[in-house]
């Protein structure tokens, strides 16, 4: 099939690229080439490939830019998602949209360890709040969509947003001999980019429903528990100390740890933990041993 990517050139993206190589054709355009904002661009893109698949990748993530810059958050995430979504609607094709563990803001009220797919958006951002837009507007525009979730990615084409992912800047941190205060008070499931890469193409093979998707990997983590099992699996020494998180920091979510309830009614396997996707990044990029 053909799928034509928003945000292709990112984490997520370059791991859909290797995903679907020799089974599916990916078309990448470029921010410069076409901004998920400009309404007009998107459309002619869309027209122009003839996808029967379009993804909105594209995504302002920086939580502290976000909340200075409100509209700028609206205007890519959420007006974003409803210019692809229009698209692909009007082109026959299946929408679908990379939303966030942000759209949720605290412990699950499920009782389980993390959020389940049609829970109730809560989020404590602007970040959050943008992203929860784009996934409504993206099922009021889109009938035949997905809306596909991940937490805390980090992916070897590191993030174009952030000048990296979690796991290098630990991994460069360490190594500058500098002291690592990191919150102990957030807790998610941070996710390999391949591995959401790998499970999107398979819902997409599988012929999946519309309706919301978690694909993070297993687990439960602080931002200080997965720092510390980064500089265990990698045997870099750091001198990590935890901390909580300031009154003056960007409010994020207590809990945003993203449950999949889903996936195996499609005959697709378990993500992996975060730990065995972590020895799995680690051991691709000559850091650890191959699990």
């Amino acid at each position: 099939m053909r799928i034509l990517v928003f945000g292709g050139w990112g984490q997520l993206g370059a791991e859909l690229a290797r995903a679907a190589e020799g089974r599916h054709e990916l078309v990448r355009p470029t921010r410069v080439e076409v901004d998920v904002a400009d309404p007009a661009a998107v459309a002619a893109a869309v027209a122009g490939s003839l996808p029967r698949v379009v993804v909105d990748a594209a995504a302002f993530h920086r939580v502290e830019d976000c909340e200075r810059e409100p509209e700028r958050a609206l205007a890519v995430n959420a007006l974003g998602a409803l210019a692809v979504a229009r698209a692909a609607a009007g082109a026959g094709a299946r929408a679908v949209f990379v939303s966030t563990d942000y759209v949720f803001g605290g412990r699950p009220p499920t009782g389980g360890e993390g959020h389940i797919e049609d829970e109730a958006h809560a989020p404590v951002n602007a970040y959050g709040v943008s992203k929860a837009a784009g996934e409504l507007a993206l099922r009021a525009a889109c009938p035949d969509s997905l809306v596909v979730r991940v937490s805390g990615l980090f992916g070897h084409a590191g993030s174009s947003g952030k000048g990296g992912n979690f796991v290098e800047t630990m991994l460069a941190r360490a190594a500058s001999g500098e002291r690592l205060a990191v919150v102990d008070d957030q807790v998610l499931a941070p996710t390999a980019a391949a591995e959401a890469a790998d499970r999107l193409v398979a819902l997409l093979e599988a012929g999946a429903p519309p309706g919301t998707y978690h694909l993070a990997n297993r687990g439960a983590l602080s931002w200080h528990a997965f720092a510390a099992t980064i500089f265990r699996l990698a045997g870099v020494p750091a001198d990590l100390v935890p901390r909580r998180t300031g009154p003056e920091e960007v409010r994020r979510p207590a809990n945003s740890v993203l449950e999949d309830t889903r996936t195996a009614a499609l005959g697709i396997p378990p993500a992996r933990t975060v730990e065995e996707a972590l020895a799995w990044y680690l051991a691709e990029r000559g850091a650890g041993p191959r699990p």
